[in-house]
């Protein structure tokens, strides 16, 4: 296999210095497999302890600096890493393996993400103050501690920022571990942030299965924040009951899009495109599975096929490409394994889209779309998160058995309803079992990132973030209470007022 001139050498990153192992894991484009993008350092549980260890001091400290300081330190770091931004884009494409479209956005993401949290926590760590004419009630925000940050490869900078940004500004200090399938950008991104940081706050393991189990049952970590799938989750979730740890999992989703019998496909297929197709379907609230209504199903699955059949499946890099390869080769057995399992089903499967540079797909992840009709709705294609670019199309007789198929899983995460009517579909809206659901789109907007508490039901997780609500998962709750009757008759109620923290 070929060493790329520009491989790097990544080392774990604990009290601000690099920090060697004796092992190292190769990184390799998903695109060009022959090209070794990275060789990193591969950690152990006694890196695991030194780093929160090392997060545990910083903590002592970082948490009485005040907010207003945290916050600024926040936005420095933030604009450094905007700095690199472009360089931060290639990287993630050589790593992960996606178009630069859609690496540019993650980015992009990850700055704003820790700009959006920024802007609200001054305001919202202020304590809170109730007073009659008996006692005096102040609730304070204080931080939890060391929080265990465990992220995936589709989305790194993004869903890195989101735990790392109300970690750091309500005074915890953090160890992240990065997907061993793109762990480069967002260590990078975190060395950036870290230099603006007293030493310890920001950490960061790369590892195996040793590395998870490590963190999730230290005795110093008081918060793990998880994202990936359901099984996983399900350990972590066992492994902080141990110590009875704060939990917030974001786990698998398997979005349904219904469309009613109003909606013209010729007009809504063109959006629905772009979130089923979106970093090649590999993102979690993407749409995984479609229900139309029998009357309009054969013009609503050729209109999608015709689309779908436009995409150009090629390298993150190149231009003309609209779709890239999946990130690695259990995602590539997955989804063959899918549509080869449909097809012997009797489904009608149609592979489609062109191939960019033909010649050069034996050395990645590269498949074309599959859009899959005629499935039974109950198939696994239909029913478990694909995590692709594969789509089923299932029709449906009335709304009420749209719903039932919708909500017959155990994913809800997003959802999506298009119609013409809007009232229609908010009332099917509150019906689906879902943490979000769009109506003619299923997307977040900017004013989405600012208002949405992100997350899911069931099965698709535990715990939100982003937003105020989000921020909350990162803080303890902490009461004082005054009994004012044993002051005295000469108290002054001005004297209360000095006691209110700053």
């Amino acid at each position: 296999m070929q060493t790329n001139p520009t491989t790097v050498r990544l080392e774990l990153l604990i009290d601000n210095k690099a920090v060697p192992t004796n092992h190292y894991f190769e990184v390799r484009d998903p695109g060009k497999r022959s090209s070794l993008v990275a060789m990193v350092a591969n950690g152990n549980a006694a890196h695991a302890d030194q780093a929160v260890r090392a997060a545990h001091r910083a903590y002592l400290s970082w948490r009485d600096i005040p907010v207003a300081r945290r916050i600024e330190l926040i936005l420095d770091a933030a604009q450094a890493v905007e700095a690199e931004a472009s360089a931060l884009a290639e990287t993630l494409v050589r790593e992960q393996g996606m178009l630069l479209a859609d690496t540019r956005r993650d980015v992009a993401n990850g700055v704003e993400t820790l700009r959006e949290i920024a802007a609200i926590a001054e305001d919202f760590l202020k304590p809170e103050q109730h007073e009659d004419g008996e006692s005096l009630i102040q609730i304070h925000k204080a931080p939890r501690g060391v929080v265990a940050a465990i992220v995936p490869w589709n989305a790194p900078m993004g869903l890195t920022m989101a735990k790392v940004a109300p970690a750091l500004v309500s005074g915890n200090t953090i160890v992240v571990k990065p997907s061993p399938f793109a762990p480069l950008a967002v260590s990078r991104a975190l060395e950036l942030i870290a230099r603006f940081l007293p030493d310890g706050v920001v950490n960061v393991v790369h590892g195996d299965g040793e590395i998870g189990p490590a963190l999730t049952r230290h005795p110093l970590v008081r918060k793990i924040s998880f994202t990936g799938g359901i099984e996983t989750g399900k350990a972590v979730m066992a492994a902080a009951a141990e110590s009875v740890k704060n939990i917030g999992l974001e786990l698998g989703g398997n979005d349904p899009a219904i469309v009613l019998d109003d909606a013209a496909p010729e007009e809504i297929v063109p959006h629905l495109i772009k979130r089923i197709f979106v970093r090649s379907g590999q993102v979690c609230y993407a749409v995984k599975r479609i229900y139309v209504p029998q009357s309009m199903y054969g013009a609503f699955f050729d209109t999608l096929c015709e689309a779908v059949d436009r995409l150009q499946v090629g390298y993150g890099l190149d231009p003309r490409a609209t779709l890239a390869p999946v990130n690695n080769h259990n995602q590539f057995r997955h989804i063959r394994g899918l549509v080869d399992s449909a097809r012997r089903d009797g489904a009608q499967v149609l592979e489609l889209g062109g191939r960019l540079a033909p010649e050069t797909w034996d050395e990645g992840y590269y498949l074309r779309p599959a859009v899959i009709g005629k499935v039974a709705p109950d198939a696994p294609v239909v029913v478990g998160e694909q995590f692709g670019p594969i789509i089923p199309v299932v029709p449906y007789g009335s709304e009420d058995e749209a719903l039932r198929m919708a909500n017959g899983t155990e994913h809800g995460l997003g959802s999506s309803i298009w119609t013409r009517d809007v009232d229609r579909g908010q009332a099917l809206a509150r019906r689906i079992e879902a943490g979000l659901t769009f109506i003619n789109s299923h997307a977040r907007t900017r004013l989405g990132d600012r208002h949405i508490p992100f997350g899911g039901v069931k099965q698709s997780g535990i715990g939100r973030v982003r937003t105020r609500i989000g921020l909350a998962e990162y803080i303890e709750h902490h009461t004082v209470s005054l009994d004012k009757r044993t002051l005295g008759a000469n108290h002054k109620k001005e004297d209360h007022h000095a006691t209110q923290p700053r």
